[in-house]
C-alpha cells in the first residue's frame, strides 16, 4: 500500500471513529432535559486506541552542514514541503488524581517529498540536485498530563523515525547517495477532553526532527561530505476509544 493511500485510508478511519464517538456521547449525555451521564474520577485510567490526521511542514536540510568538493565548497540550503498526514496510536495511561502518566505509540504515512538543485558558485558546472519523498512515521513517547474534569493538558516526547527516502546527486563529479530510514525524536503537546466514558477528542502539536546519522559520510573521490536531516511540525486532530476506563489503582 502506497503512503498516499494508507494516509487517505486513516482519514477515512478516523472519520468513522469521529461519527461513532459523537454519536455515542450523544446516546449517553442525551438531550438538554436528559441528566448527562455520570463520568469516573479516573477518566484517563487504561488502555485506548484510535487515529488522526493533520496537516504537516516539513523542512528537508540538504545538507545543512558545508559540502566540501575538491577545492571549493557550497552551502546547500533547505526544501520545504506541506502536506496532510495521518495514522493510527495506541497507549495505555495511569491516573492517580489529576495527574496523568502514560506510553503512546503513534504509526502513520508522512508526505515530505520536495525536490531543487543548487549551483556551485565557484563552478557553475557543478549542479547538486536534491529530492525527497513521502514515507511511513512512528513514535514512542512518554505522556504526562493534568487532568481538568473531563479535559486533559499533556506533553510528550520520545523516540520517532521517518522511511522517506532522500537522494542527492552531482553528475559533474560523478556521485550519488540515497538515504535510509531517518532516526530521531519528537516533542509535542496537545488537549484531549473526554465526550464520554469511552470516547474523546484531541488536537495535539508535535515535532520531529529526523536527523539520519546513516547519510552522512565522506566520499573520497571527491573530498565531500553530507549531512542531511528532516524537520517536521504537525497539527492533528484525533480520537480514542478509552478501553479500560477505571479508577486507578493508585488512588
Amino acid at each position: 500500500m502506497s503512503v498516499g493511500k494508507f494516509v487517505r485510508f486513516c482519514a477515512a478511519g478516523f472519520g468513522a471513529l469521529a461519527v461513532a464517538g459523537a454519536a455515542e456521547a450523544a446516546d449517553l449525555y442525551g438531550g438538554y432535559k436528559d441528566e448527562a451521564v455520570y463520568i469516573p474520577a479516573a477518566v484517563w485510567q487504561g488502555f485506548y486506541f484510535g487515529g488522526h490526521a493533520g496537516w504537516s511542514w516539513s523542512d528537508i536540510g540538504a545538507g545543512n552542514n558545508i559540502l566540501i568538493l575538491g577545492s571549493s565548497s557550497l552551502q546547500l540550503g533547505t526544501l520545504s514541503n506541506s502536506n496532510i498526514f495521518g495514522g493510527a496510536q495506541i497507549g495505555y495511561n495511569i491516573q492517580a488524581g489529576n495527574f496523568v502518566l502514560g506510553v503512546e505509540t503513534d504509526l502513520g504515512g508522512m508526505d515530505a517529498g520536495a525536490s531543487g538543485s543548487f549551483v556551485d558558485p565557484g563552478n557553475k558546472s557543478r549542479i547538486l540536485y536534491v529530492s525527497s519523498q513521502g514515507g511511513f512515521y512512528g513514535d514512542i513517547t512518554g505522556r504526562a498530563g493534568f487532568s481538568l474534569g473531563n479535559a486533559l493538558i499533556y506533553a510528550k516526547a520520545g523516540f520517532a523515525f521517518f522511511t522517506g527516502g532522500v537522494k542527492v546527486s552531482d553528475p559533474y563529479d560523478g556521485f550519488g547517495q540515497n538515504s535510509g530510514t531517518f532516526t530521531g525524536w519528537t516533542v509535542g503537546a496537545g488537549v484531549e477532553y473526554a465526550l464520554s466514558p469511552n470516547w474523546s477528542v484531541k488536537g495535539e502539536y508535535q515535532y520531529f526532527d529526523f536527523d539520519n546519522g546513516n547519510f552522512s559520510c565522506c566520499l573520497s573521490s571527491t573530498g565531500g561530505r553530507i549531512d542531511d536531516n528532516i524537520t517536521s511540525n504537525t497539527f492533528k486532530i484525533g480520537v480514542n476509544y478509552l478501553v479500560h476506563n477505571v479508577r486507578s489503582p493508585l488512588y
